[in-house]
């Protein structure tokens, strides 16, 4: 066992740049483990990797990795590494900056991952560990969410909104859900008390909000502008087209005014991943898959995400 076949592309650009290779099977330092992926998902931070608009993290050596989160087994653990046993079925996501989950093997530091939820297919529970993490950490943590608050979340259909509706009628709070024509009796289904077309409602129109959760990362300041007194709004996605004047009025909000806008990149840990599985178990969470696809269908996967519309995630299923 010393190669594997790993999601690979030699340049930036379109999904078409992506295909599967062979590289060396990766060797856990003490203080990680080596999990055999069976499913891993696609997330918009994939496509931001693959197209170069994050360069300056990730640089100019190719061949280049794709891939955040991962479900898996437990193959080998270093000797430092402490709490996973061998065999055992893990999920986990890659530290921040760092893509390679799309492959037969990764390794991760051990403290980045936890058992996976019970009973639940690999291809089902890679829809979670990124997205409801972060949808947990921006409604519960940042956003300190309360019943009987108002909730407007952005992107309601996509792998984090999905997550979001769900988690806010979980915690108590009127959901609102904007979303593309199609996907408005999906969003329901999740639970949203009202869903509305991100096509044809201008968000002037819209009542006000306690918490606004943005996963589309345009018009800030409109969104910003239907908090009630003292509404938050958390943002997990800016304009990349526009990068510097969004994250400038992000940060701008953060000094000036009570009506603040909070931006985060989730990036979970043991803790938080153990607690999604409880989650999931209970029936608090649900994952919501798109489509399944093989490892070699990667471009097609990201093509899929770029072309919108998605209920949920795109999921790779690794043989």
């Amino acid at each position: 066992m010393n190669e594997m076949q790993a999601a690979l592309y030699d340049s930036y650009g379109p999904p078409e740049v992506l295909y599967v290779g062979r590289v060396p099977v990766p060797v856990p330092k003490p203080d990680e483990v080596l999990v055999r992926v069976r499913a891993a998902s696609v997330n918009g931070g994939d496509l931001h990797g693959r197209a170069g608009r994050v360069r300056l993290v990730t640089g100019r050596r190719f061949p280049q990795r794709t891939g955040l989160d991962f479900v898996g087994e437990v193959a080998s653990v270093g000797a430092a590494a402490d709490g996973p046993r061998e065999g055992e079925q893990v999920w986990g996501v890659l530290p921040r900056g760092q893509f390679g989950s799309a492959a037969e093997y990764v390794a991760v530091d051990a403290r980045r991952i936890a058992p996976a939820p019970a009973g639940v297919p690999a291809v089902q529970a890679a829809a979670l560990p990124g997205t409801a993490t972060t949808a947990i950490t921006a409604l519960r943590d940042k956003a300190q969410l309360r019943p009987g608050e108002r909730l407007l979340v952005r992107g309601a259909s996509g792998g984090v909104g999905s997550v979001a509706v769900q988690l806010g009628k979980a915690l108590g709070a009127h959901v609102t859900g904007l979303a593309g024509p199609k996907s408005l009796d999906f969003v329901r289904e999740l639970g949203a008390d009202e869903a509305l077309s991100h096509t044809t409602t201008d968000a002037a129109a819209l009542d006000s909000f306690d918490v606004v959760f943005d996963t589309v990362g345009t018009s800030h300041p409109a969104y910003r502008g239907l908090l009630a007194p003292g509404g938050r709004m958390v943002a997990i996605a800016f304009d990349t087209e526009h990068a510097l004047s969004g994250l400038g009025y992000i940060l701008a909000s953060a000094v000036h005014g009570r009506r603040r806008v909070r931006f985060f990149s989730g990036n979970p840990q043991r803790e938080l991943l153990a607690e999604l599985a409880r989650f999931v178990e209970t029936g608090t969470i649900r994952p919501v898959v798109d489509t399944v696809r093989p490892l070699a269908e990667i471009a097609d996967a990201h093509r899929a995400l770029e072309a919108g519309g998605v209920r949920g995630k795109h999921v790779l299923e690794i043989p």
